[in-house]
């Protein structure tokens, strides 16, 4: 046992509470004259290091009584690593690479880990990192708007869980796969279930997410994320471009999210102008679809087509 091996000399302070940790959370119940000894350090010592271990998220309870002491509630939020100086360097410039990005799936849990992480160095370690946040950034280009729903998305790609989700207010079932970042936009690569096949969806443009009832539901945790990646990005881009009447611009404005530049003129008529990938041609010809005369897509010219299939085979329909 490493306490052991180091008794009869000082331990530095990261490395006891280090080993602070390790020990309480094997032995779960104690008492502070045991830490004290099995520590070599005072009474006075052991229970700062307790205090500072339980602002640093250990979930501590002390119990009152002649067999009283101290136990551990959760065995799963403990950290039972020790780092090395570069290895706490690494961690540091891998969570810098995150803090200029204006959505996160844990974005509250992002933050507390670095303040936690922090307070367990040591002072001169502190002024290292400190150095390093000055030495280095990270710039996203072409971020897109914010995407309350990532933490969502992301648990239920880890659940394997099917959701209903409105994409630029229209419903979509869909099994999310995982998430990726690209340029500053977040993707979540899914199943849909409307048109039997992987899809690629922008995050910031789901508004709503709710859980699926659907029991057959496929098996995606032997799909490789990567894999359905490179087959969605590679995808073509295209350039959007829909004239709206002023009806248009008020029924666009009413159920969609504002995920494009709209330019209006003096008469109320709009033009709304983006891009759009190969993959969500199909998509934004129902869209477009729905708002009828209101809409006119100018470009581009693939959309313009699926729009005119779409209602040829509308049209046998009802002949």
């Amino acid at each position: 046992m490493m306490t052991q091996l180091l008794k009869g000399e000082k331990m530095n302070k990261a490395v006891r509470l280090n080993e602070l940790r390790l020990y309480i959370n094997r032995v779960r119940k104690f008492k502070v004259d045991d830490l004290a000894k099995e520590f070599n350090v005072s009474r006075r010592t052991i229970l700062r290091d307790l205090e500072e271990l339980s602002i640093l998220g250990v979930p501590l309870i002390s119990e009152v009584g002649a067999n009283g002491g101290y136990q551990v509630l959760e065995e799963k939020n403990l950290l039972a690593v020790s780092f090395t100086k570069e290895e706490t360097f690494s961690i540091f410039f891998a969570l810098l690479s995150l803090k200029h990005f204006i959505s996160l799936p844990f974005e509250s849990e992002y933050n507390s880990i670095i303040k936690k992480f922090y307070l367990n160095l040591n002072g001169k370690m502190k002024d290292e990192i400190d150095l390093i946040k000055n030495k280095i950034d990270f710039k996203i280009d072409n971020q897109s708007k914010e995407s309350p729903l990532l933490k969502e998305l992301f648990l239920a790609a880890i659940a394997n869980e099917p959701l209903w989700i409105s994409y630029l207010g229209v419903k979509r079932e869909i099994q999310p796969l995982g998430l990726f970042s690209q340029y500053g936009r977040w993707y979540c690569p899914s199943y849909c279930y409307l048109r039997k096949e992987f899809r690629l969806f922008r995050c910031d443009r789901i508004s709503e997410i709710r859980s699926s009832e659907r029991i057959d539901k496929i098996k995606l945790k032997e799909t490789t994320l990567n894999e359905i990646i490179n087959s969605l990005i590679t995808k073509k881009e295209y350039e959007l471009i829909v004239e709206l009447t002023p009806e248009g611009v008020e029924k666009y404005k009413s159920t969609v999210p504002q995920n494009y530049h709209i330019s209006l003129d003096d008469n109320g008529y709009g033009v709304v102008k983006g891009s759009i990938s190969e993959t969500e041609i199909d998509f934004f010809a129902d869209f477009f679809m729905q708002m009828g005369e209101y809409a006119k897509v100018v470009e581009p010219m693939e959309l313009r087509t699926e729009i005119k299939n779409k209602i040829m085979r509308l049209s046998d329909i009802y002949l």
